[in-house]
């Protein structure tokens, strides 16, 4: 009962800050006052406050009373990602954000950089940030820019106009400086190294040593790190100097491909993730090689196109809806307390296995 009416007079006093009833300059109600005029207790009151607190609609001031947040009175969350339709990872992102912020009384500006070329989508993120600041919205979940090559002073030049207007981010999938560095930023992903070194692991188990890496010419952080995980398997199992090689091109470029496989002839390819996996299998396949029985293949993202392939795909799992909510909850903390340290959240990514990793092997195929 206690639990009911604190949440409804949290309602109530949300209700009040956003029809502006509460000037930022102006001192809220005392917890007595607030206990009378809503005919509950002080406890209720409290604890009503501390969600509000929590949430970063309002703030303490010592010796001065309780006062309305700027971002508070913003009621606004700016979400930027490369586009829905660049990677399966971001729709269910999206959606599970856009629920998040209309559930706890914000508005979602969403950016979303849809063009195909990645020069252009760094430049729609800029512009969407500015944006972002004009409008004073009260914390940004931030995708960083990918796939140019100078990404790192891309995403800084970007977030350098959100820090300038004092508006906290909070980084997905992974930070935009090489690892072991840190941004200075909350980050919220998995684990992409040991992942790298799951799925790795997986195809060694079946008996695989000729593991390859697929990934774009400039890829992100988070590939990046799938591939080093991928090598630090490899390299515990004293295979890696003899068997590893990086496949970077585009996963239908038919061309590259059959050069590499007449090179290096690959037992299997982990890839970057399931997007460029099914597009590698349809490559495979134009150029007369069969999956898994002429070369097997791991993905990561296990959101769609992973079920509907055949043979259906083995991959990370990522847990997309997850790392929304983990993401939003920390920004929410840091509206709250800007002075809270930088912190890296990594979140639990199983390997799922399907068809396209295949049996332990009896013998090395030959290609």
């Amino acid at each position: 009962m206690g639990e009911t009416k604190h949440r409804t007079l949290t309602d109530a006093l949300k209700a009040e800050i956003l029809s502006n009833k509460y000037a930022a300059s102006r001192a809220i109600p005392s917890e007595t006052q607030l206990s009378r005029k809503f005919r509950v207790s002080r406890t209720t009151v409290r604890k009503a406050l501390d969600a509000l607190h929590h949430e970063g609609w309002i703030r303490s001031v010592r010796g001065r009373g309780t006062f309305v947040t700027r971002q508070g009175a913003a009621r606004k969350i700016g979400l930027v990602v490369p586009g829905v339709s660049y990677s399966e990872f971001f729709p269910p992102i999206v959606d599970e954000i856009s629920r998040l912020t209309r559930d706890s009384g914000y508005t979602l500006l969403l950016g979303n950089a849809v063009d195909r070329r990645p020069e252009a989508r760094a430049r729609q993120t800029i512009s969407f940030v500015r944006d972002f600041a004009a409008e004073g919205v009260a914390g940004v979940v931030y995708q960083p820019i990918e796939m140019i090559a100078d990404a790192e002073k891309a995403n800084r030049a970007a977030l350098s106009v959100l820090d300038a207007a004092e508006i906290p981010v909070v980084i997905i999938d992974s930070d935009f400086t090489k690892s072991p560095h840190r941004s200075g930023y909350d980050v919220v992903g998995i684990d992409n190294v040991a992942a790298g070194m799951s799925a790795a692991g997986h195809l060694m188990s079946l008996g695989v040593t000729k593991i390859h890496f697929q990934s774009r010419p400039l890829c992100s952080a988070s590939v990046n790190d799938r591939r080093s995980g991928v090598i630090a398997a490899m390299s515990s199992s004293g295979a890696l100097a003899r068997t590893f090689r990086d496949f970077k091109a585009e996963p239908d470029d038919i061309a590259a491909l059959k050069a590499h496989l007449k090179r290096w002839r690959p037992e299997a390819f982990v890839c970057g993730n399931d997007t460029a996996a099914v597009k590698l299998k349809i490559s495979l396949e134009k150029l007369g090689f069969r999956v898994p029985d002429d070369i097997r293949l791991v993905g990561f993202d296990d959101v769609k196109y992973a079920k509907i392939v055949t043979p259906q795909l083995t991959t990370v799992h990522q847990p997309c809806e997850k790392i929304a909510e983990v993401s939003f909850r920390r920004l929410l903390s840091r509206i709250a307390d800007p002075s809270l340290p930088p912190c890296t959240i990594t979140l639990p990514a199983d390997l799922v296995v399907r068809v396209s990793s295949g049996q332990p092997m009896s013998r090395r195929k030959k290609l």
